[in-house]
């Protein structure tokens, strides 16, 4: 039976206000919801921001800002053209916020087949950056004392953590960390078997379909991580697992006493006035995703209703690049946190890993890329330049990062650092 906290520490949570191949899709799935190992050089902590600016600083900030001159956003645009003129992705999202300047922009097209071009408003499924507003409320809680990150699995999830290897020994914290060694849901061999039995293929219409439904996480586990050995002992080494992130949300849940979609909603998006994003598949819809693809030229495939909900705490989030934006500037400007303390834990480097806890520390940017059917994302705060830069692909192919240095390089001359 899972431990249950009481109301007071609830409250003292609540209180921050075509065809389609199946090879195509088993590469798709394969790789849509794991990360690689990679080697990060970290940021500094001591520069990434961590007092919480009032809303009259706030505020003067953002009308402070302008646009770009031409020439840079004729840059900017023309790199994000180059891009879907060559039709990967189909269409993307970019914005830049900077203390002075902001941009906003689009490219490319929302629905490739009644051709409705891309709006820096669109919606799109973010994949695993999800796990940094996991990370975040977790970290909310260990502020206000619900938890700790030396708190062991077995204290919240007992019968979860008999069923693990070293359960009794893996904490909290190496659970954020990715270094709990736990074997990685989606490798196992019966996870794509399952998706295969659910999918409805259309290949004359080629999209493919995989109904929106909640999953219980605990079946979750039992199908695909019970009775897996561990890859290394809790806290020796890192190696990504969206396990561990499942693992998260069941504690948040635990904890709070909510579903974790409300307990997204009440710690992050009221608090920062966050209106577009929600827990696909486990709360109502609040706007509509742009269609999401896979493939190319003939063989390009529409995944816009593939739920893969099973991503839930660790990759289930649809949201806008105006949303994302507003929850980098809140986390990493301190305003979900009273203690700047807990954001310099989280964008310190654990333990034999280069990276923080549910936030990649990989050269001069701190955040995280989310990949997940039909959608690529990428979320960073660069502490140097006090910049936050989101981009959104609907395409699975298509990797942003490998594109951001393109979007940043017109931009840094006037952030006073120059090119690297």
């Amino acid at each position: 039976m899972m431990a249950q906290p009481n109301n007071t520490l609830k409250a003292s949570f609540q209180r921050k206000s075509t065809a389609v191949s199946l090879v195509v899709i088993v590469t798709l799935f394969l790789t849509g919801c794991a990360m690689t190992g990679q080697v990060a050089v970290p940021a500094s902590p001591a520069d990434v921001a961590t007092e919480t600016q009032s809303d009259t600083e706030e505020t003067t900030t953002q009308d402070a800002q302008q646009a770009f001159p031409a020439e840079v956003l004729a840059a900017i645009q023309a790199e994000m053209d180059q891009l879907t003129t060559d039709e990967l992705p189909p269409g993307m999202v970019v914005w830049i916020d900077a203390p002075q300047y902001r941009f906003e922009g689009a490219s490319g097209l929302a629905n490739f087949t009644d051709k409705t071009p891309m709006s820096p408003e669109g919606a799109f499924r973010i994949g695993s950056i999800t796990k940094m507003f996991t990370a975040t409320v977790i970290m909310q809680l260990v502020e206000d004392g619900v938890l700790s990150l030396d708190d062991p699995l077995a204290q919240w999830l007992p019968e979860v953590a008999a069923q693990l290897p070293y359960g009794d020994e893996i904490t909290l914290r190496h659970l954020l960390a990715h270094t709990s060694g736990l074997f990685n849901v989606v490798e196992h061999e019966a996870y794509f078997a399952d998706l295969f039995t659910q999918m409805v293929v259309d290949e004359a219409a080629a999209t493919v379909t995989l109904d929106c439904v909640e999953r219980d996480p605990n079946d979750t586990l039992a199908r695909y991580v019970y009775g897996k050995e561990a890859q290394f002992a809790p806290g020796t080494q890192w190696r990504y697992s969206n396990t561990n992130y499942t693992l998260l949300g069941m504690v948040i849940e635990t904890a709070t006493e909510m579903p974790l979609a409300e307990a997204y909603r009440t710690n992050i998006y009221e608090p920062l006035g966050m209106t577009s994003t929600f827990l696909d598949c486990y709360e109502a819809p609040l706007v509509d995703v742009v269609h999401g693809y896979t493939g190319s030229g003939d063989a390009l495939s529409d995944l816009t209703e593939l739920h893969e909900s099973v991503g839930w705490s660790a990759g289930g989030l649809v949201s806008t690049a105006a949303d994302l934006t507003t929850f980098a500037r809140g986390l990493f400007g301190g305003a979900l946190f009273d203690n700047p303390e807990t954001l310099a834990t989280m964008t310190t480097p654990a333990t034999n890993s280069a990276n923080g806890l549910g936030v990649m520390l990989q050269n001069e940017f701190m955040g995280h890329a989310g990949y997940i059917a039909g959608y690529r994302s990428v979320l960073n705060y660069a502490p140097e330049l006090d910049t936050v830069i989101v981009m959104l692909y609907n395409h699975d192919g298509a990797d942003p990062e490998q594109s951001l240095a393109d979007m940043m390089n017109p931009v840094r001359p006037l952030l006073g650092v120059a090119e690297r």
